[in-house]
């Protein structure tokens, strides 16, 4: 079977123990997007992987890259541990709901190093921030969605242009924005996703929020009210349902 040794930069998505010493390894990379590859003998006391490889850290790694199985892992250094998003369970959930999401997400290869350094750059940020991580991984999202091409846009009614929090109703996904109770009623429309006024005001000041994050207070019922409606945006646009356990603890 034919292999070429490949050099990458990585994160870690997923880990799995396979049999009784080796690991599978989940990565998704900047130069060859998502791989994956086993990690003989790492679980062994006397690997010299043994403790190295730890979910959401960031590689160098050195692959036998195979096309139709498994890639075999020849070389690792570390380039980021990211320890620090394990220090409080919310900023380990909002981490690991991205890495959940790459997961389940198919990526063109002219995207593959955009997608690489926002994940990096996500993953720099919550460290830096103390609380309402939730708010970081929803901006992340965004981006996501810019980058795959439908990004929503929560400034205004995307019909006639309001941007007053009191005249908006919800989401329309298939325009990709905010509609107010006057274009629903005026267009007759039945696809919309109504949102509670606590949600609008979060979502009206969701691109420019950040200097103002440890500020921001939310109800549960908002949380995961927005969870859902990402969740339910991307398995629209994406045709297939988009799981994100991790985001269940909030």
């Amino acid at each position: 079977m034919s292999h070429t040794i490949e050099k990458c930069n990585a994160f870690a998505l997923r880990i799995t123990n396979y049999s009784n010493t080796s690991q599978i390894v989940h990565f998704f990379s900047n130069e060859f997007g998502h791989i994956n590859v086993i990690a003989k003998g790492s679980r062994s006391a006397k690997s010299k992987y043994q403790g190295m490889l730890q979910p959401l850290s960031n590689y160098e790694i050195v692959i036998y890259k195979k096309d139709s199985t498994l890639s075999l892992l020849k070389e690792i250094s570390i380039i980021e541990d990211n320890f620090d998003l394990f220090n409080n369970l919310e900023k380990t959930a909002v981490a690991q709901g991205a890495a959940e999401l790459y997961l389940q997400l198919m990526f063109e290869e002219n995207d593959y190093a955009k997608f690489y350094r926002l994940l990096d750059q996500y993953f720099s940020y919550l460290q830096k921030v103390d609380k309402n991580f939730i708010i970081i991984f929803w901006r992340f999202l965004l981006r996501v969605t810019t980058l795959l091409g439908f990004s929503l846009k929560f400034d205004k009614c995307v019909f006639c242009q309001t941007t007053t929090p009191e005249k908006i109703y919800g989401i329309l996904f298939k325009q990709n924005g905010l509609v107010c109770i006057d274009c629903v009623r005026k267009k007759k429309m039945t696809e919309s996703f109504k949102c509670s006024r606590e949600t609008i005001k979060i979502l009206l000041s969701l691109k420019n929020i950040s200097d103002k994050i440890n500020d921001i207070k939310m109800s549960q019922l908002v949380v995961k009210e927005i969870n859902t409606i990402f969740k339910t945006y991307l398995s629209y646009h994406l045709n297939r349902r988009i799981h994100l356990k991790s985001l269940e603890i909030l």
